[in-house]
């Protein structure tokens, strides 16, 4: 079972860089407004499912020890929040301004609660 959770950890990182490097490849288009690219969008896709797998396995795997049940649902919906923001502006040639950079802050948002918000107290 560690060894499913750390595989799941490999992937979720992955997940992290497709989205963040998604985000610095339209960086150049910023002015002009930026496309959610396949990098972002299956980015978000792999985050999603392998932090809910996470979250699911915690459990199972340690269970004398207690959650932090505030920072597992604030980065929960922080993820789903890139979800949808992607998702909804995947389609469009252009998407609003403000989406691309959102789901970056969004990220890095979730990478900082991840380090300095542990979800396993003890």
């Amino acid at each position: 079972m560690n060894t499913l959770n750390d595989v799941l950890l490999v992937l979720h990182l992955i997940g992290v860089g497709a989205l963040l490097s998604g985000f610095f490849y339209q960086l150049k288009d910023m002015k002009t407004g930026m496309k959610v690219n396949a990098g972002i969008i299956h980015g978000a896709w792999l985050m999603l499912i392998t932090g809910f797998a996470m979250a699911g396995i915690i459990p199972t795997l340690t269970p004398k020890v207690e959650i932090n049940n505030l920072v597992l649902a604030a980065k929960s919906i922080i993820i789903t929040a890139i979800f949808f923001i992607a998702y909804a502006f995947s389609k469009r040639e252009k998407a609003p301004k403000w989406a691309v950079p959102v789901i970056a802050l969004l990220t890095i948002t979730n990478i900082a609660l991840a380090v300095l918000g542990p979800i396993v107290n003890g």
